[in-house]
C-alpha cells in the first residue's frame, strides 16, 4: 500500500499549476499569437503582443470583410467590431488596423480608454466621417500615425485633428481633403503645437508634405556638400549605381556657354 501525504500532492499541484502560468506567459514574452477570439477568428484576423521588449502592448489586425459558406463575403460592421474589441479582454491596444470595412464614428467608441493606442488604420472604410476625426482626436490624443484613406472626411475633419499633437504621419489620399488645406494643417500643427515631425500624403499625383524636420535634414545636407564641393576641389559625392565622379568646376564662363547651347534648340529657363 502506497500513502501519500497531504503536503506531497499540494506541492505538486502547486509545481504544475506554476509550470503552466509559466508556459502561458513566455508565449507572451516571444510574440506568440494569442488564441483568437470568435469575432477576430471569423474575420481571420490576429491579436497578439507588438514585440518582446513590449509584451503587454497589443497589435489587432481585423480585416474589413470575410468569407463565410458557400463563398459569401461579409463586411465587418460597428457591431462586430465593438464585440472583437470587447473580446481582448481589456489589453491593452497600441496597434489597430482594420481596413476595408463598413465602419463608422460609433466603431470608436469601443476603444475609448484605449490610452495607449499610437497608430489607427481606419483606411478603405468609406462611411468615416469627419464626426470620426473629432472622436480620434478626444479618445487618442497621443496618436502618432493615423490612415484615412479613401474615407469620406473632408477639409472640416483636419480642424478636429488639431488636438494630436504628437501626430508623426495621416494619409488622407482619395479622401475631401484638399491638398492645399493639408498643406495648411501642416503650417498651423508647426506653429500652435510645436510639431515638425507630421508627414502628410494627400493623394495621387500630388507632392507628399514632408515634416519640417526633414526638410531641415535635406537642406542641411545639401548645403554640407554644396560647401564642401567649393572649399575641397577633390571632394567627391557618391552616386549608387554609378561611377564616381570629381566636381566640376563650374563658373560663370560655363554658365553662359550652356544657356548659348539651350537657346539653340530651345528656351534657356525650362
Amino acid at each position: 500500500m502506497i500513502i501519500i501525504r497531504t503536503d506531497t500532492i499540494r506541492r505538486v499541484l502547486l509545481y504544475f499549476i506554476l509550470a503552466g502560468t509559466m508556459s502561458y506567459f513566455a508565449g507572451y514574452m516571444h510574440g506568440e499569437p494569442m488564441t483568437p477570439s470568435p469575432t477576430i477568428q471569423k474575420f481571420n484576423g490576429l491579436f497578439m503582443p507588438i514585440s518582446e521588449q513590449n509584451s503587454n502592448l497589443y497589435f489587432l489586425l481585423l480585416p474589413g470583410q470575410a468569407v463565410v459558406e458557400e463563398d459569401q463575403r461579409i463586411k465587418l460592421d460597428d457591431e462586430e467590431f465593438t464585440q472583437a474589441i470587447k473580446e481582448t479582454e481589456n489589453h491593452r491596444i497600441f496597434h489597430v488596423r482594420s481596413r476595408g470595412g463598413m465602419l463608422t464614428h460609433t466603431c470608436l467608441d469601443a476603444l475609448r480608454g484605449q490610452n495607449e493606442l499610437r497608430y489607427l488604420d481606419l483606411s478603405n472604410n468609406r462611411l468615416i466621417s469627419d464626426l470620426a476625426c473629432k472622436k480620434i482626436a478626444e479618445y487618442f490624443p497621443r496618436l502618432e500615425r493615423l490612415n484615412l484613406f479613401n474615407t469620406s472626411i473632408s477639409n472640416k475633419g483636419l480642424i478636429y485633428l488639431m488636438d494630436l499633437t504628437k501626430l508623426k504621419q495621416l494619409h488622407l489620399a482619395l479622401t475631401k481633403v484638399t491638398w492645399d488645406e493639408a498643406n495648411l494643417f501642416r503650417g498651423k500643427m508647426q506653429a500652435i503645437a510645436g510639431n515638425e515631425d507630421l508627414e502628410i500624403t494627400a493623394g495621387y499625383n500630388k507632392p507628399s508634405l514632408l515634416s519640417y524636420n526633414l526638410i531641415k535634414r535635406l537642406r542641411a545636407t545639401y548645403q554640407t556638400n554644396t560647401y564642401n564641393g567649393r572649399v575641397d576641389p577633390d571632394f567627391k559625392i557618391e552616386i549608387l549605381g554609378g561611377e564616381v565622379k570629381e566636381n566640376k568646376k563650374y563658373d560663370e564662363t560655363d554658365r553662359a556657354e550652356d544657356d548659348a547651347k539651350k537657346s539653340v534648340s530651345g528656351p534657356i529657363l525650362e
